[in-house]
């Protein structure tokens, strides 16, 4: 995982934005992925709640290889936090009033997902269908009877003829194997950081083939998609800190797909979405709805001075 730009809320400007319900029937598709590190067990109090853990926050910036648009660019990080810390709240998860109190450093990490260029990829399958089709044709390639009469108008066509075209063959499953190799290079590193791999690596089995639905093909579509993602990392603070040594102690992934949908619009549900998890190992990917919020500008609190990530300072050093 991609950890920079890390940037401690106490040492941070924050303004606090305020979380409010949109009309009840507002939902958005989630994708949620949870997992706990080894080790990490949270303890529980007499009445069953969780013992509170406090934590500092930084901020993680996009994860390398993702993007943004305009409409996650309408959304700061103090908004991201405040959201976040809200969410943690309910949780059980307190936000550290100084560098001691401190036991988990939380990095947030936002951004979009490209898209696999699927449209190269068809035109590559059509052609090597076309080329195949062509090579049949003429008697050659599977099922075929070059050389043999058999009835075949085209048995008397020219050896060269038919070299032409199983190159023109070889030469289309060439692009085709190379258009896959795109493929996987973009769909991989979609999958593990949206938290999908676990699950299409599950899926990609007989059940594909004997009947067991479409889950392997839905999963593969949402990947090549583009999606919004908030990833909210949880480790411990005096190895991150102190060590410089990075144990996970809890991760929490969600997304959602972005076309038809808007981050600024989704950042709340998704959030909520994930907040379920915090902590908590999922088991699988869990696919359902949230329903929307909106965020709103409030009352402005000042906590320290230091607005720039940590790697914006170390560029401007050198």
């Amino acid at each position: 995982m991609h950890t920079r730009q890390l940037l401690p809320l106490f040492a941070c400007g924050l303004l606090i934005v305020s979380v409010s319900s949109l009309i009840a029937g507002e939902t958005v598709a989630t994708a949620v992925y949870s997992r706990v590190g080894s080790g990490y067990q949270r303890k529980r109090l007499a009445d069953g709640r969780f013992k509170p853990e406090y934590y500092a926050l930084a901020n993680g910036g996009r994860i390398a290889g993702t993007g943004s648009d305009v409409t996650i660019d309408k959304v700061s990080y103090p908004e991201v936090a405040d959201i976040a810390m809200r969410m943690l709240a309910q949780k059980d998860y307190l936000y550290a009033r100084s560098k001691e109190e401190a036991k988990i450093m939380i990095v947030l990490h936002w951004g979009a997902t490209a898209a696999f260029n699927g449209g190269n990829y068809v035109l590559g399958v059509n052609e090597a269908a076309s080329a195949l089709s062509s090579l049949k044709a003429l008697g050659g390639g599977p099922g075929g009877s070059v050389g043999q009469g058999g009835g075949n108008p085209f048995a008397s066509a020219s050896d060269v003829v038919i070299q032409a075209a199983e190159e023109s063959f070889e030469n289309a499953m060439l692009r085709v194997m190379m258009e896959n190799r795109t493929r996987d290079q973009v769909n991989l590193p979609n999958a593990r950081l949206l938290g999908y791999l676990d699950d299409i690596n599950e899926s990609n089995d007989i059940r594909r083939w004997a009947g067991g639905g479409d889950r392997y093909t839905d999963l593969i579509a949402d990947i090549e998609e583009s999606r919004y993602y908030i990833i909210i990392s949880a480790y411990d603070f005096d190895q991150l800190v102190n060590r410089n040594t990075k144990k996970l102690l809890w991760q929490t992934r969600v997304s959602v797909r972005s076309p038809g949908n808007r981050f600024d619009d989704s950042v709340v549900a998704m959030m909520k979405g994930a907040s379920k998890y915090f902590g908590e190992d999922s088991g699988r990917l869990v696919r359902g709805e949230e329903s929307k919020g909106v965020v709103e500008m409030g009352e402005l609190k000042f906590l320290g001075e230091a607005k720039e990530p940590v790697s914006a300072k170390k560029k401007g050093a050198k």
